[in-house]
């Protein structure tokens, strides 16, 4: 492990504040597998990467990030697979002070019916990867945690988020009054397959002038999810991410999106 872990570290290396739990678990997965600490969750078919690599080492060094994938998704493990899937920590207003955060949520780009939150903290985690290892303990499962009910953790999300959304995530912001048109995922997906960007620009930068942002967010999520392949619409989705971070202030995830930008295609957007 090149750079010790701690919460301190760890919480630099993602941009706010993880868990003691799983710190536990990284290095549950360094000591599983020493040599190869980027391995320590093969039991599950995981690699370790990301924001990770500087602790475990391993071939992903690089984002794990896809074009689909929202900001507030931050990837660090994959399942070598067809499709790909991805597991990490979903945040939606990343802060270095406050309480740790422990959701955990999976994307699987080429099938959403397969992606959304699974976990609210690593014991949920970890039953739900199947957690049938020899030392349970070790991975911070507690042997009284064996139930693990998905229905509980969907409802406890939709409880949450103010904005369904394509990429099964949602979106979480102050209360809002939106705009009939952004208002749920259908609308926004039969504007998006319009292919108009003029259209869309409008529908997005109008929802950011009347005070609701969330819209705007939702509809920048479902326009990457859907088009985030293309450099003319992840521009456009770049445009309405940066527009409504700025007043929810969430500067973290502004600068993710700008960075993803420049990985992706290059140049950075409005």
């Amino acid at each position: 492990m090149d750079m010790e872990a701690s919460v301190e570290t760890l919480s630099e290396a993602f941009g706010f504040v993880v868990s003691e739990g799983f710190l536990k678990a990284i290095k549950a997965a360094h000591a599983r597998s020493p040599d190869e600490p980027h391995m320590g969750l093969n039991k599950f078919g995981l690699e370790l990467g990301g924001p990770l690599y500087a602790f475990v080492g391993g071939s992903s060094a690089q984002s794990l990030r896809c074009p689909q994938m929202p900001p507030e998704f931050f990837p660090f493990a994959v399942r070598r697979s067809r499709p790909d899937v991805y597991v990490g920590l979903l945040v939606d207003h990343p802060d270095m002070e406050g309480e740790p955060n422990t959701t955990y949520a999976v994307c699987v780009p080429e099938h959403p019916e397969r992606s959304g939150v699974v976990a609210r903290d690593e014991q949920e985690l970890f039953r739900w990867l199947g957690a049938h290892l020899d030392a349970l303990d070790e991975l911070g499962v507690t042997r009284r945690s064996n139930s693990y009910d998905p229905d509980a953790v969907r409802e406890s999300r939709r409880s949450q988020i103010c904005y369904q959304t394509a990429d099964k995530f949602g979106v979480v912001v102050p209360e809002e009054n939106a705009p009939l048109a952004l208002l749920h995922h259908e609308m926004r997906s039969i504007l998006i397959e319009q292919r108009d960007l003029g259209k869309v620009r409008q529908a997005g930068a109008g929802a950011i002038k009347v005070g609701a942002p969330g819209a705007a967010l939702a509809l920048a999520r479902d326009l990457t999810w859907f088009l985030g392949h293309r450099d003319h619409w992840y521009q456009l989705a770049t445009e309405l991410y940066v527009g409504a971070y700025a007043v929810l202030r969430r500067p973290l995830l502004t600068r993710i999106v700008r960075r993803e930008w420049v990985r992706l295609y290059g140049s950075k957007g409005s």
